[in-house]
């Protein structure tokens, strides 16, 4: 699946969902296959069609499918707003300061750290 493409005319790197090139307007882009695109941390590829989405995307832009569930650690939890994921010890959201599910807060109460009284 490509992705990413080069303008034939000033290089310009365009999304492959262009039909022009955003820098000088020239039509049809030449495409680049996935693997000569490097993704930054948290960047996802679609598992419906192949779409690289930036981290800050819930939905794939292109077919408007949900972002995959990570592997987590077990302990740690995905945020239910943001979809941060939050280390076990955090009660709230370090992205949003949404609470803890309770859910995932009670399954692991007992290795919570507690300040001595």
């Amino acid at each position: 699946m490509m992705l990413f493409g080069f303008c034939f005319r000033c290089k310009f790197m365009n999304f492959s969902r262009n039909t022009r090139c955003l820098k000088c307007k020239a039509n049809g882009p030449e495409r680049v296959s996935v693997g000569d695109v490097e993704m930054k941390k948290g960047d996802w590829n679609c598992p419906k069609c192949e779409f690289m989405n930036f981290a800050s995307n819930t939905k794939c832009l292109r077919c408007r499918g949900p972002r995959p569930k990570r592997e987590l650690v077990p302990g740690d939890w995905e945020c239910p707003k943001c979809d941060f994921v939050n280390y076990r010890r955090n009660m709230v959201c370090r992205k949003c300061d949404c609470e803890r599910p309770k859910v995932a807060a009670a399954q692991y109460e007992d290795q919570l750290w507690r300040k001595p009284r």
